[in-house]
């Protein structure tokens, strides 16, 4: 039986680094054996990945802020210099991260070890450190491009028994659309149920009395800070993370231990103390997601320690910030959560409908006039031929007149439409990853090998046309090595109709 130390984390991370590099920002990365010592004070980023199913832990992507620029400039075809919005750099790490990530998921996959990923998020400062807790094992990986190095780490842990509800062993197990109550959803408090959450575990655990206020009286912790953080991914995406201060984690470990706050030496027991933390009250989110149908798994907790860093997690649609004091100390509770596409274009429930009187007789009766004589007890109305055909009278019935167009029981039925007819005529499915437009000269120049830039980045959705009519919208998987569409939204009815204009 495969084992986690068994599967080869470090060649496939080593050749979908170098081939990421390679072909999307035209540059050459080698892996190095001995990474340089760090820098202190040097601005850098970290884009963060969490596990979740049968395998969990975390996956992280490190580099300097510097080296994000260059790799920015390269992708963009500007000079570094020229690259100044830091979201730009954000959102390519975050790219990186997915694509190197989203490969070793499926490696995972095929040693025996299903699982999702959350969506990322990114971490930058100049003074921070991440880890995940509790791991079965740890990998550490240096690529070096001049001078700059890139950071990769891996953190990894069976998780026996798990259930999210995810169909793990099948590759499209996370892409069938779940049977979500809609309405119980919607109607879902987060604020309440987080707070609510907070303000028990608080009490239980740690014999603390928490009091809500406003996020605004307190923008942020000053000072050395502690953040626990778990995420869950499936239906439901997102990220629940906690706040604290040096003071206050001292005081809640101590709390919990029966100890005396200066008692408490290093970080083990608030690491510890910290992720069960974010355990319970990531948990109780995700039972409440749970319950209304949706299918998701959480994460291990991470942890972050530093004094200047900001955390911003991405691809996320709703945000809840909730703070909450303590005598002097202020903790904060931040939530990220999006909903699958799959279940917001899932069609409501079907509802039985009870046929009208008039429609459960024989079609030839119901729409016979109404002084038309009955038929003869032993013959029945013929069956409708496939194609439409001028209507025949039923045999000892007395010949029904026609009814005006558009009344509602001259309409066939689906039987009636001869639409078997059309199931083998072929449509042409097309995927549109992307346009450009570039000048005649450049286009002039193009050679086997060019790359051309599209508009449409990656990570977008792409668009699907049945015979040049936008139809669906999707995302590009890879599954051994082949490329493939998950559906993701199907288009309105008005939108296919303006495709045909």
């Amino acid at each position: 039986m495969t084992t986690l130390t068994d599967i080869d984390v470090r060649a496939t991370v080593s050749a979908s680094v170098i081939e990421t590099f390679s072909s999307m920002l035209s540059m050459e990365i080698q892996p190095v054996e001995e990474e340089p010592p760090p820098g202190q004070g040097i601005r850098r980023m970290v884009g963060t990945l969490n596990f979740a199913g049968k395998v969990t832990g975390i996956f992280n992507t490190q580099l300097t802020f510097d080296f994000g620029r260059l790799m920015a400039s390269s992708l963009l075809g500007m000079e570094p210099e020229e690259v100044e919005s830091g979201t730009e750099i954000r959102d390519l790490v975050a790219e990186i991260t997915n694509i190197v990530g989203g490969n070793l998921k499926s490696a995972l996959n095929d040693g025996g070890y299903p699982c999702v990923l959350s969506t990322p998020s990114i971490t930058y400062g100049t003074d921070f450190s991440i880890k995940s807790l509790n791991m079965d094992r740890f990998d550490r990986y240096a690529f070096q491009k001049g001078d700059q190095i890139l950071i990769i780490e891996v953190g990894l842990k069976e998780q026996e028994g798990a259930d999210s509800g995810l169909d793990f062993g099948s590759p499209d197990g996370a892409s069938r659309i779940p049977h979500v109550d809609l309405q119980k959803l919607e109607s879902l408090d987060y604020n309440s149920r987080l707070a609510d959450a907070a303000v028990d575990v608080y009490e239980t655990m740690f014999s603390l009395k928490l009091e809500r206020m406003e996020p605004g009286a307190a923008s942020s912790l000053d000072g050395m800070r502690y953040i626990s953080s778990v995420c869950f991914a499936g239906d439901a995406t997102g990220i629940v993370s906690l706040h604290v201060g040096q003071e206050m984690s001292r005081l809640m470990a101590a709390n919990m231990l029966g100890m005396e706050p200066e008692e408490i030496e290093g970080t083990g027991e608030i690491e510890d103390m910290l992720g069960e933390l974010g355990n319970i009250v990531g948990g109780n989110l995700k039972s409440a997601l749970t319950d209304t149908g949706l299918r998701c798994a959480l994460s291990t907790p991470s942890f972050t320690i530093g004094s200047d860093f900001q955390i911003e997690a991405l691809n996320l649609e709703r945000f809840e910030r909730l703070a909450f004091r303590h005598e002097s100390h202020i903790v904060f509770l931040e939530m990220g959560l999006k909903i699958s596409d799959l279940v917001k274009a899932a069609p409501p429930p079907a509802r039985e409908v009870q046929p009208r009187a008039e429609e459960s007789k024989p079609a030839a009766r119901r729409n016979a006039p109404v002084a038309a004589a009955p038929a003869a007890p032993a013959a029945a109305p013929p069956k409708a031929p496939p194609v439409p055909v001028p209507p025949v009278a039923p045999a000892a019935a007395v010949p029904a007149q026609p009814e005006a167009a558009g009344t509602p029981d001259s309409r066939a039925a689906p039987d009636d439409l001869g639409l078997d007819l059309l199931l083998d005529i072929p449509v042409e499915l097309t995927v549109e990853l992307g346009r450009t437009k570039m000048p005649i000269h450049e286009l002039l120049k193009l050679r086997p090998g060019s790359a051309v830039k599209l508009a449409k980045l990656e990570g977008e959705a792409v668009d699907i046309l049945a015979n040049d009519v936008l139809i669906a919208r999707g995302e590009v998987v890879i599954r051994h090595e082949k490329y493939g569409i998950r559906i993701t939204e199907i288009t309105s009815r008005m939108e296919r109709l303006r495709g045909l204009k």
